[in-house]
């Protein structure tokens, strides 16, 4: 594949997962102004306020990778975190359905959004390793 696509395979992917934590961050609100969220019945205060907060970094973190994946200079960084954050993000909901019997419909979202994105991190690494060797 050359340089070219796989500069904008890694954009999409940046700009894609930006708009994925966006409406992450969205959903993260919905306990602070009651609205249901699949798999919770009700919420605690505590519960609104620590989502709520969560929400918060998820925006940052989605408006940031927006901004990246037009900043070819942060790829790597970009890259390597979103590989991480998949990776971790899956096993932690795995660990939750297994262990801290959470239900499969709560841990799905994060479980598919992690796997999805990891695969596509690890590709866009594969593909950023011969781009750093040739410069």
């Amino acid at each position: 594949m050359e340089t070219k696509k796989k500069i904008q395979f890694i954009r999409v992917i940046l700009l894609s997962n930006g708009v994925v934590d966006l409406f992450a961050a969205i959903a993260l609100c919905f306990p602070v102004f009651k609205i249901a969220l699949p798999g919770y019945a009700s919420y605690t205060n505590q519960f609104a306020f620590i989502a709520g907060g969560w929400g918060i970094a998820a925006f940052t973190f989605g408006i940031g990778r927006i901004w990246a994946s037009h900043k070819f200079e942060f790829y790597w960084f970009m890259v390597i975190l979103g590989l991480l954050e998949g990776v971790i993000l899956s096993l932690y909901s795995l660990i939750n359905v297994f262990f801290l019997e959470i239900s499969l419909l709560q841990a799905m979202f994060p479980l598919s959004v992690g796997s999805v994105y990891g695969v596509l991190y690890l590709i866009s690494l594969l593909f950023l390793l011969p781009l750093e060797k040739s410069n």
